[in-house]
């Protein structure tokens, strides 16, 4: 891998980083300012979600493949 290359992954890699804290940061206020019902229905959603993931019949790389997302 070239240097330059390797800073490439890591400045994306720090970028997503920063990313995933902001909306941790995000998602943590919005809790605490909603009350417990709220937070229910988001855990029904979101595990209805992971319940579709899981059920779904194709693979990363199946889905993929014909949105041009992989390399040859």
């Amino acid at each position: 891998m070239s240097t330059q290359r390797g800073s490439a992954l890591k400045s994306r890699s720090k970028r997503d980083m920063e990313e995933r804290l902001a909306f941790i940061r995000l998602y943590v206020k919005w809790l605490k300012e909603n009350p417990d019902e709220v937070f229910s229905q988001q855990v029904k959603l979101v595990n209805s979600f992971l319940k579709a993931a899981r059920d779904f019949p194709l693979t990363k790389e199946e889905y993929l493949r014909p949105k041009g997302e992989l390399g040859k």
